[in-house]
């Protein structure tokens, strides 16, 4: 997968370009900050109170220091005030943290078009937009995104479609899956390089010399032409291309609330609730098929650490730079369970198919 760096703006990101009104608790803890201002400004109060200004001049300098020094350090309770107060609403205007589901949720919704916030053209995620207030609007945006999937379909028969992820810091990034040509020219790459030994190097890295070098080079393209690209790659775009077309035909259905109840503002948040948990269903589903996305992470496994599939990704942090398969998405201990219960049960389902399959191809060749 290729990586692209992209300027990704959300919600969080674009509610904290703006100071939020305090509430009345946070306004108390303003004005108590005034007053802790005011009273360094003031000086400290004796036993008698507070000095009058009949005694000390506030304009004179204090005793052993220079006018200029004792200017330089007198605070002014104008920019005290003024930086209490853009304290207090930056405290206010950081974002709350996702829990587990939210992530799952926003991960999701980041991969294929179809989220009522989600604008994966313009790699935004936008809370409050006008254009979900008209008519034309609401209908533009079923009807855009259920194009958008159908030319990711085209995509991911070819060369690939843009997914979009978020990275450690939160923001936006931009990657892209292999096509399913993309991934067979691969095959006939990777083949023919190992049986080449690597005379042919068609990807232009470095190869290791000498005949245990070229052997293991060999090894290691054979394992990459037959698991990764043909075992692995060709199923996975395929189950890719399945997912582009049902969310298609999901956004296409999404035309008919969003032109009726859509009008009134229940209606929409009760049309972006199912339709957005419905994609994210889909996306669930689909990717715990067997050659899905969550399929592969939880049977992959680790020779060198020697774990072996399911431990291996339970052990997985969140963030994971190192593989493709987590770097796209952040594996939180919510999504490493309901994944692995899921690729379990697939794979039961799969071995019931097999088997019924095989009775009833036997049954139907029996020598009378």
């Amino acid at each position: 997968m290729r990586l692209h760096s992209v300027t990704g703006l959300d919600a969080s990101q674009s509610s904290s370009s703006t100071a939020p009104v305090p509430n009345e608790q946070d306004s108390h803890s303003v004005d108590a900050t005034l007053r802790a201002a005011t009273r360094e400004y003031s000086g400290p109060q004796g036993p008698l109170g507070p000095v009058s200004e009949s005694r000390i001049d506030p304009l004179s300098p204090p005793a052993g220091k220079a006018p200029m020094e004792a200017e330089a350090s007198r605070p002014l309770p104008g920019k005290n005030a003024a930086a209490a107060y853009e304290q207090q609403a930056n405290r206010l205007s950081d974002p709350a943290p996702m829990s587990d589901f939210q992530k799952y949720k926003d991960d999701q919704l980041l991969r294929n078009p179809g989220g009522k916030h989600y604008y994966l053209e313009k790699s935004q995620v936008v809370e409050h937009l006008k254009d979900q207030e008209s008519f034309v609007g609401r209908i533009t945006k079923d009807l855009s995104d259920s194009f958008e999937n159908i030319k990711n379909f085209f995509h991911n028969f070819f060369l690939g479609s843009k997914v979009l992820y978020r990275d450690q810091n939160n923001q936006i990034q931009e990657s892209q899956q292999k096509g399913l040509v993309r991934t067979i020219m691969s095959f006939f790459k990777d083949l023919g390089s190992a049986l080449s030994f690597g005379f042919w190097n068609p990807d232009g890295k470095e190869i290791p010399q000498g005949f245990a070098g070229r052997m293991l080079y060999s090894v290691s393209k054979l394992k990459d032409a037959f698991v990764s690209d043909l075992i692995e790659g060709v199923p996975t775009s395929v189950n890719h291309m399945g997912k582009n077309l049902i969310l298609a035909g999901w956004n296409l259905i999404e035309v008919l609330p969003d032109a009726t109840i859509g009008h009134f503002e229940e209606g929409q948040k009760l049309t972006a609730t199912v339709f957005d948990n419905g994609q994210v269903m889909v996306e669930y589903l689909t990717d715990i098929l067997p050659s899905g996305d969550a399929w592969l992470r939880v049977h992959a496994a680790s020779l060198k650490e020697l774990q072996p599939p399911f431990i291996y990704n339970l052990n997985m942090p969140e963030h994971y730079t190192g593989d493709t398969r987590w770097q796209l998405v952040r594996n939180t201990p919510l999504r490493k369970t309901i994944e692995t219960i899921g690729a379990l049960l697939a794979d039961v389902v799969a071995m019931g198919l097999i088997g019924m399959t095989g009775s009833s191809s036997n049954r139907n060749h029996q020598i009378k």
